[in-house]
Formats: C-alpha cells, sequence, structure tokens
C-alpha cells in the first residue's frame, strides 16, 4: 500500500500541534490525514473503518490516549490490529513501559521532528 492509500488520525487536544503533524504527514506524501480533538470524536471517526493508523496524545480528556487505545483494541479485527502511535511529552520510563503494557505499537515524544 502505498502512501497515498494509507488513512492516518492524528488525535490531540491541542489545535497547533494537530496542525503540525498533519502538515508533517502531509510533507512526508501522506495525503488521508484525519484530525480528532478528543478520544470520543476519534472513536467516532476509527468506526468508519477507513483509518490504518493512529496517532494520539497521551494526555487529553474526558478520553485520555490510553483509554483510546484500549476502546479501539475491544473493537473489530482490523481495530485490533490497527497501529497506535503515541504522541507525548510523557517521558519517564514509567510512562513508556505503562503505554507498551497497555498495548501500543510505537511512542514518540513531543517535542518531534519530522525525521
Amino acid at each position: 500500500m502505498d502512501l497515498k492509500q494509507i488513512s492516518i488520525l492524528v488525535v490531540d487536544d491541542v489545535n497547533a500541534v494537530r496542525a503540525s503533524v498533519e502538515d508533517v504527514l502531509k510533507k512526508a506524501g501522506f495525503k488521508n490525514v484525519f484530525t480528532a480533538s478528543n478520544g470520543e470524536e476519534a472513536k467516532r471517526i476509527v468506526g468508519t473503518g477507513r483509518i490504518h493508523i493512529v496517532l494520539c496524545d497521551w494526555v487529553m480528556t474526558p478520553t485520555d490516549g490510553l483509554e483510546l487505545l484500549r476502546s479501539i483494541r475491544k473493537g473489530s479485527a482490523h481495530q485490533q490490529r490497527m497501529p497506535f502511535i503515541i504522541l507525548t511529552a510523557e517521558a519517564s520510563k514509567e510512562k513508556v513501559i505503562e503505554a507498551i503494557q497497555a498495548g501500543i505499537d510505537d511512542y514518540i515524544v513531543k517535542p518531534f521532528t519530522a525525521e
């Protein structure tokens, strides 16, 4: 599957972060980038079946990133296998371990660079 066919959902409660991540992804060649400002909105978008990858902030309300992950993993077979990447400023060893134990696929610490 080429980058133009992959749909990515960016979930972050900070508009500037969502816009920045979306910009980086589009410059990298991704054409189908969706955004959500919270976990509840993200659940609805993931429920459409159109998303292939989720990039999600950890600290959000009312549903944080790990709660969103757990909810998605209870969904369809597609959702259970969907790559889920946490984008967060939470960089302590304990937090990384907690996220891995929750089932994330990767972990990116903010601030990040396009590289």
